[in-house]
């Protein structure tokens, strides 16, 4: 239950974050070159993800997907989409320099999307049976494996499905930036 709920709202949960990340940030030359990998990584794995999963990654309700996808970064972790999320915010408080957020970024993820998962999982369980039982039982969730999964779909990736899936994430992070960098300027 508490899941779904999460699930509903995780586009909007990080803004009161966002918000006291730019207000008390204060970047340095150091800050913006290491923050820029970890942002660049994050975003890259979650245009990987969105290049195969496509738009049912912006759903707002569970019964969204429609199949399971078990290639390209699903083939190493079953969450591609919620660490790229969990690297590249990372990126984002360390070009801030803002690092006592770090702390407060990684608990509200785990709070945030521990349930959000479980309801996924379950969701998975059901819709997909043993498909996912074996899914599930080879891949770990977050920390990637180096080798694939050996069943992997027959799903392909799009580079323009990821771009027109990523939109509103990109667009979100240029903004974000613009607005650290004129509080920096201020």
């Amino acid at each position: 239950m508490i899941g779904r709920f999460f699930f509903r709202l995780r586009s909007f949960t990080p803004i009161p974050l966002i918000l006291a990340l730019i207000y008390f940030s204060h970047p340095t030359s150091i800050s913006v070159l290491v923050g820029a990998i970890l942002l660049l990584l994050g975003e890259w794995l979650r245009l990987w993800a969105v290049g195969y999963a496509g738009g049912a990654t912006r759903s707002r309700t569970l019964g969204a997907a429609r199949d399971l996808v078990t290639t390209g970064p699903y083939a190493y972790m079953r969450n591609p989409l919620y660490f790229g999320n969990l690297i590249l915010s990372l990126g984002v408080c360390v070009i801030a320099n803002v690092y006592w957020m770090i702390i407060v970024l990684i608990a509200g993820y785990f709070v945030q999307y521990l349930p959000i998962i479980t309801s996924e999982e379950a969701y998975l369980r059901q819709a997909c049976g043993s498909a996912y039982q074996a899914y599930y039982t080879a891949v770990p969730r977050f920390v990637p494996r180096f080798r694939s999964y050996a069943n992997p779909s027959t799903h392909e990736f799009s580079r323009s499905r990821a771009f027109k899936s990523e939109k509103r994430t990109l667009t979100a992070i240029v903004c974000v930036l613009a607005l650290i960098v004129g509080r920096a300027l201020l």
